[in-house]
């Protein structure tokens, strides 16, 4: 089960990558960030952690290899990180929590979106955390040199 899932969210990534017209070097690799984010969500409850917490988690490892492959293969970040959390966005919660609604299910409606919603701050937080986590390390990688030139 966890090879068919790491397969279509391979899938699923490219997918994106092509639709969205990614350079075509970095296609493998915005997949390969889909999966390392399936991977890091699948893992994380076999430890015991709840969907919000691995969620952040797999947006924050995402966020972070999608700077690092930004690096490497030069182009903006964002092909990386978008394609990376395409595999976490919770399409069926949303579906549910709709379909609730439309069968005059109010409170489980309102209980699914509230779920679909923090799920999708979950991602939204893993995602600026990575970037915050690379960003300070940058900057407290050169404040010793700007210190010495003033």
């Amino acid at each position: 089960m966890l090879l068919q899932g790491l397969a279509l969210s391979f899938a699923s990534s490219v997918a994106w990558c092509v639709l969205f017209n990614v350079p075509v070097r970095t296609i493998v690799a915005g997949g390969f960030a889909g999966v390392v984010g399936f991977l890091v969500y699948s893992i994380l409850p076999i430890y015991g952690a709840e969907v919000l917490l691995s969620t952040f988690v797999s947006a924050a490892a995402v966020s972070l290899l999608s700077q690092l492959l930004s690096i490497i293969l030069r182009v903006p970040s964002t092909n990386f990180s978008v394609a990376g959390i395409i595999p976490l966005v919770p399409g069926s919660l949303a579906y549910k929590a709709m379909l609730a609604f439309v069968n005059n299910d109010y409170v489980g409606g309102i209980t699914l979106a509230t779920k679909t919603l923090m799920v999708a701050g979950a991602i939204a937080s893993g995602l600026i955390f990575g970037i915050s986590v690379l960003t300070i390390w940058k900057g407290a990688r050169y404040a010793g040199n700007r210190a010495q030139r003033d």
